[in-house]
């Protein structure tokens, strides 16, 4: 436990160290691209997640989703069809933010130059990162969101 938490503190401030680079206003088209972009694959995943749950539960409706006096029985896997995907999303939206801004020649180009210097911070290196991650979370977020939408039998 104690190397894990020396692993997380030495990441921390390696992060830290690395986010001191980014002083660019380029910088900051990629928090609306990435974020945006993740919240939009979020909707799309949850919309795929509540197609199957329709499949199963025709009449139930999206707008009595999360409606007041839902019991315990049924916001758990109401929870779960949300917040499983997000870890998933998060990874493909900030890929797809990266992907849009690197098309940018001048935010390319400073990108680049900002990552001179910094191991692992260059566009391939956080590409593979993200991929990695995501590669792990989108499929056991969905498998879990699929399969609370499964049990999710009543809305209340």
């Amino acid at each position: 436990m104690r190397n894990l938490i020396r692993r997380v503190a030495a990441y921390y401030i390696a992060a830290r160290h690395r986010a001191q680079r980014r002083k660019s206003p380029w910088n900051f088209i990629l928090v609306p691209l990435c974020f945006g972009s993740a919240i939009a694959v979020g909707y799309a995943l949850f919309k795929l997640v509540w197609l199957f749950h329709t499949f199963f539960y025709p009449d139930h409706q999206l707008r009595d989703f999360w409606q007041s006096g839902i019991t315990f029985r049924s916001f758990v896997p109401s929870f779960l069809m949300v917040f499983s995907l997000m870890p998933g999303a998060l990874g493909t939206g900030f890929m797809f933010g990266n992907v849009v801004a690197w098309l940018v020649p001048p935010a390319r180009r400073t990108f680049d130059a900002e990552a001179q210097g910094y191991p692992g911070t260059s566009f391939p290196q956080a590409m593979g990162g993200l991929f990695k991650f995501t590669l792990w979370t989108l499929p056991s977020g969905l498998a879990v969101a699929l399969t609370a939408a499964y049990f999710l039998k009543s809305l209340r």
